[in-house]
C-alpha cells in the first residue's frame, strides 16, 4: 500500500473510519487529530503491555504522512502531543513503531485492532517543548526511548524544575521518575528558595528619629 499524505486545515478527528476499514475516508479530511482511545488501537495497547490501565494519546499537527510498509507516521507543522500529564509540542514528529508480524502491515494492525503494535521510538524536531508534572523541558531535538520511559535532548537542551535550570550538551529526561541526567558541560541556576517562618524585610526607608 502507498504512503498516505494527508494535508489539513482544521481539526477533526478520523480514527473512527479508519479503524472500520473506510481508507478511502483519509482522502476527505481536513485535519489530523490522532485520538486513539479505543481498545485495540496501538497508542494505548503500549500501556497494556507494560501491565498499565492504557491511557489515550492525542497527536495535533498540520500534516501527516504514513508509512506503511516502513511502520512509521510523520507529522509535520505545530505538532501537539498530549498523554495523561505529559505535553509535547514540536516543528516535526516522527514516530516509529516496533515492527509487526510477518507479512503484516501498520494500516493492517490498525484495522484488525493487533494487540502487537507498540511505539518503538518518537523523534521530535524544532521548538522542542516537554511538560511532565512541574518540571518542563526545551531542546532543538528530542528522542524518545519507550522502551527505558525517557527522552534524550539535545541542541541546546535546558530543564526547569521549580524554578531551577539545567543545560548541558545532552539531558536524559526521564518521564517515570522525576530526574534528569546532564552529560558533558552543564550549567546549573538554582532559585533561592524562601525560608519558612522568617520575617519579612521591612520596606520602611525611614531613619530612627
Amino acid at each position: 500500500m502507498p504512503s498516505l499524505l494527508v494535508d489539513v486545515r482544521r481539526k477533526k478527528t478520523f480514527f473512527g473510519g479508519l479503524l472500520r476499514g473506510k481508507r478511502h475516508a483519509l482522502r476527505s479530511l481536513e485535519a489530523v487529530v490522532f485520538f486513539l482511545v479505543l481498545p485495540g488501537s496501538f497508542f494505548l495497547l503500549v500501556g497494556k503491555a507494560w501491565g498499565e490501565q492504557p491511557v489515550s494519546t492525542v497527536i495535533n499537527a498540520d500534516r501527516m504522512l504514513a508509512e506503511n510498509i516502513q511502520n512509521e507516521i510523520h507529522f509535520v507543522g505545530h505538532v501537539h502531543l498530549v498523554k495523561k500529564n505529559l505535553v509535547l509540542k514540536s516543528d516535526n514528529l516522527d514516530v516509529f513503531f516496533v515492527p509487526p508480524s510477518r507479512g503484516a502491515t501498520l494500516m493492517d494492525n490498525m484495522h484488525a485492532r493487533q494487540k502487537s503494535q507498540k511505539i518503538q521510538t518518537m523523534i521530535a524536531i524544532g521548538h522542542v517543548y516537554i511538560k511532565k508534572g512541574n518540571r518542563i523541558a526545551y531542546a532543538g531535538k528530542a528522542v524518545y526511548i519507550a522502551q527505558g520511559h525517557y527522552f534524550v535532548l539535545t541542541r541546546l537542551p535546558v530543564v526547569i524544575q521549580n524554578g531551577d535550570r539545567i543545560s548541558g550538551e545532552k539531558i536524559t529526561f526521564f518521564t517515570r521518575i522525576d530526574k534528569s541526567l546532564v552529560q558533558g558541560h552543564s550549567l546549573m541556576l538554582l532559585h533561592p528558595a524562601k525560608k519558612k517562618g522568617a520575617p519579612a524585610k521591612s520596606t520602611d526607608s525611614k531613619g530612627k528619629g
